[in-house]
């Protein structure tokens, strides 16, 4: 995962809606703004600068050296499928479906009892289907900024 040019994490919609989700969680009394505090998605997007910052100005680190480095913007697949159907709540499930296979489990330890806490299941199912819907309204396309890095290694 990267860095926009100017520094963004970008999946702003999805961020968005999961932030929002949680907040609603916390307003209907399911979990405690504590347990949002304990909260972390183990993510970190890095810029250019970022993945070179090891190597030395000649791309060099140890036997590696860096032959290219480049950040672009990945295809949104699911955004290309709702352009063709223009299935909003469709959009809305596959991108929390993915967020609920990527970090879900990861904010659950943030629970009172982490995983063993009796609503873990309960919060991941009750969130999926509030990010989903917030997707769903209006579905927005998500910035997708990846880094593709190429490196050779010296055989001396």
């Amino acid at each position: 995962m990267a860095l926009t040019d100017d520094g963004a994490f970008s999946y702003e919609p999805l961020l968005d809606a999961m932030y929002a989700s949680l907040l609603d969680l916390v307003r209907e009394g399911f979990i405690k703004e504590a347990e949002v505090g304990r909260m972390v998605m183990p993510t970190v997007g890095r810029s250019r600068a970022d993945f070179l910052a090891p190597f030395d100005p000649s791309g060099c680190f140890g036997r590696l050296k860096v032959e290219t480095a480049e950040i672009f913007l990945g295809e949104d697949g699911i955004w290309a499928e709702y352009e063709q159907t223009r299935d909003a709540a469709a959009f809305g499930a596959r991108w929390a479906a993915l967020a609920r296979a990527s970090v879900f489990q990861s904010l659950s330890h943030g629970l009172e009892k982490g995983h063993a806490d009796p609503r873990a299941h309960e919060f991941v199912t009750r969130f999926e289907k509030a990010v989903c819907e917030r997707l769903a309204r209006p579905p927005q396309r998500m910035t997708l900024p990846l880094a593709r890095l190429a490196f050779s290694k010296a055989d001396w």
